[in-house]
């Protein structure tokens, strides 16, 4: 998981992904890539913050119970 407000927006950080298979997402590097598939979950517009894209992202990592499952450590 990963919120995309680096450089490049959703593009960029997908690309990071797909070069590695984990984007240097510290939980997946033990992973395989085929061992999980990557869903867009919400898409925030151009005059969201980074403040309020990161807690998306948070939010979206607690229903997710992703911290639980090891796929995020932050």
């Amino acid at each position: 998981m990963g919120s995309a407000t680096g450089e490049g927006g959703f593009f960029g950080r997908w690309m990071n992904y797909a070069q590695d298979g984990h984007g240097g997402n510290l939980g997946l590097k033990s992973s395989e890539p085929g061992d999980y598939q990557v869903s867009i979950l919400e898409v925030s517009g151009s005059a969201a913050t980074v403040d309020e894209i990161r807690s998306i992202e948070q939010l979206w990592k607690r229903k997710l119970q992703s911290r639980e499952m090891g796929l995020n450590r932050n």
